[in-house]
């Protein structure tokens, strides 16, 4: 009795990452529900920003957590645990992406004549600009979502979690395991690429 006691106060909600992700590889599986507890809603937010669709976002939320749980025993303690995840739910938002290549391809041209007296252009151009509120009509707005789910992996991720989450070029930085200045030339790009489809 003793022992199972003891089993059961391996870890609490004061336990760290490693240490959860540690005891779960060993077995204890309700290590995976601290883990969870901790994780589930900022990772939500990431995947649905990434995916625009909510159903998708829970899935792949779900297969993120299954990755953990199947492939505790391959976390490097050398790496930050929320680098790890992260990693395991940006890359099954890229393999996501990649089978949703083939769409259509959305003209953006008659969604500009709204009377703005700042383009959509010249907002994605300033790196001050939040990116949610670029422009006013839902039109413009769901315009702009199908032109960021065409961008690379890599470019749309920095965008996502730098403008969107609002995370320094440093947090960024160290989830996608790059250097800051990557984030900024990452982020940069991404805009340059938006920008040129509201010319």
């Amino acid at each position: 009795m003793r022992s199972k006691t003891n089993k059961e106060n391996l870890f609490n909600e004061q336990s760290s990452d490693e240490d959860l992700i540690h005891y779960l590889s060993k077995g204890h599986e309700r290590a995976l529900n601290q883990l969870m507890a901790r994780y589930k809603p900022k990772l939500f937010s990431f995947i649905f920003k990434y995916v625009q669709n909510e159903d998708v976002a829970y899935d792949l939320l779900q297969e993120t957590f299954i990755r953990v749980y199947t492939k505790a025993n391959t976390y490097k303690p050398q790496f930050a645990f929320s680098t790890w995840i992260y990693q395991i739910a940006m890359n099954l938002c890229r393999d996501w992406g990649r089978k949703q290549k083939i769409r259509k391809i959305v003209s953006l041209d008659t969604y500009l004549a709204f009377g703005s007296t700042n383009s959509i252009k010249d907002t994605i151009e300033d790196p001050t600009a939040n990116i949610e509120n670029i422009v006013d009509s839902q039109n413009q707005l769901r315009a702009l979502e199908k032109e960021m789910q065409n961008l690379p992996h890599k470019l749309k991720v920095a965008l996502v979690l730098f403008t969107i989450e609002d995370l320094s070029q440093e947090e960024c930085a160290k989830l996608l395991n790059v250097t800051t200045k990557t984030i900024e030339t990452r982020v940069y790009r991404a805009r340059k690429i938006l920008s040129e489809k509201f010319q």
